[in-house]
This record gives structure tokens, sequence and C-alpha cells, in this order.
């Protein structure tokens, strides 16, 4: 049975470091997969070279979209959005939130992946992203929100938060373990494709190759070269191929 995937990312390379390779893996085994990117990620960079013109500005944007469409292409990302909105820090208003829960309501995903519901101490954004998802799913699912007139989305859909690079900062616990072995080589060059320092692919590569061991671990398999971790968000009542 085809299942759908719903991405919330941050920022435009969120979703290739966090789970690229569960992204590959899904969408080659022919499932739809859906990625909103709710900002375009260059605050760091304006910091490093300085107050950018109207201009400026727009062409970096422009540079990572195009890199975050090239990314999602070697993944095999079925759809994928940007809403271009103002990070560093990240705000969702209501109109936000309320679009945020129309959405959900008009894909109706068999589970969702976004940053971890921990806070992140080192980026603000991705723990306003978590909560964000939090209350537009709670909305989605209510029947009193209208969301333009779309069904209610059932109550029960599960969700995963993402692992952060340096989780030693943050309190993420690993629930879940998805073998990506097969879709490595995707993943690295989608993360390449972002021509960021090569040391930051390497670390997710690496974090790939811990997360192997443990998933090696709790469930005795011997195969498992690589690996993503996820936790969840609470119990998991319909969870269809993304667990099993």
């Amino acid at each position: 049975m085809r299942q759908k995937m719903l991405v919330v990312s941050a920022h435009y390379g969120d979703f290739v470091w966090s789970c690229g390779g569960s992204i590959a893996k899904y969408a080659g085994e022919n499932h739809e997969v859906n990625v909103i990117v709710l900002s375009s990620g260059i605050g760091s960079e304006i910091k490093t070279t300085g107050p950018q013109s109207a201009h400026g500005e727009k062409a970096l944007k422009e540079k990572s979209w195009r890199r975050c469409e090239k990314a999602a292409q070697i993944l095999g990302v079925s759809n994928m959005e940007y809403w271009d909105m103002e990070e560093t820090p990240l705000r969702m208003d209501s109109e936000k939130l309320e679009l945020l829960a129309t959405r959900i309501r008009q894909l109706r995903p068999d589970f969702i992946l976004t940053h971890d519901k921990e806070q992140d101490r080192l980026n603000q954004d991705h723990t306003s992203t978590a909560n964000a998802l939090r209350t537009s799913y709670t909305i989605a699912s209510g029947a009193g929100a209208y969301c333009m007139g779309h069904p209610v989305a059932p109550r029960q859909t599960p969700m995963f938060g993402f692992e952060p690079l340096l989780h030693d900062y943050t309190r993420f616990t690993p629930n879940l373990y998805i073998d990506i072995s097969a879709f490595i080589s995707k993943k690295e060059l989608a993360m390449e494709a972002f021509d960021f320092n090569q040391l930051i692919t390497a670390a997710y590569t690496t974090k790939a190759i811990e997360r192997a061991l443990e998933y090696k671990y709790w469930t005795g398999a011997e195969e498992c070269d690589y690996a993503e971790a996820f936790s969840m968000w609470g119990a998991v009542c319909m969870h269809g191929g993304f667990v099993w």
C-alpha cells in the first residue's frame, strides 16, 4: 500500500541532513514524499558576509532554493514547498499555523517527520518548528477548525523527530532506527549538493554508522551499515511500513 510521508523542515537543508536517507528509502519504495521548507536558511550566511542589499538577499535565497531542489531531486521527493519565512528567529503566527494545519488536512500523511520535540539549545528555529507542528496538528485534527473546509485530519497520525547533529546539547532520545544502507550514497550526493563544509557531510555519515551499530545491537541484524534515528512524539497507533 502506497503511503504518504510529510517532512516539515525549518531550513532548506535540515531535511537532507536529518532524514535524507529515509526520504530516499521511501521514495525508492514508491511512496509519496512531501517536504515543506519553512525558510531559506540564509541567516547564517548573512551574518558571515555582512548586511545584504535586497538584490543580494534575493540572490542568496535563489541559490539556496536551487541547492534544495537539486537535493530533493536526488532523494526522489514527490512534492516540495518553499514558504520563504523570516528565520533566526523563525516565528509562526496564527496565519501560518492555520496554513500548516490546512496542508496537513489536504495531504493527509500516514506519518510526519520534523525536528525533535525536545528543545534544541543551539538552534531555536528547530524548536519553534517542532512546537508549530504540534499546534498545527492539534488544529488540523480538531473538528472546530475550518481550515478551508477540508476534512478533519486523523487523530493518530504518528510523528517522529529528527536527530540534531550535536545531540549532546539536547534531550534527544532515539526511539526508532531506519536502515538506510542501500541509500547512503544518495544521501551523501544530496548533502554535497549544498556545497557546504565537507566536515558536515562527514559528520552525518559518521553518525549514520554509529546509529547502524545501535540498530544491529537492538535487532540482531548483521547487514545494516548505515541508519538514521528518530524520536517518537507519542504512542504509535498506525505505523504502516515506516516502523517495520
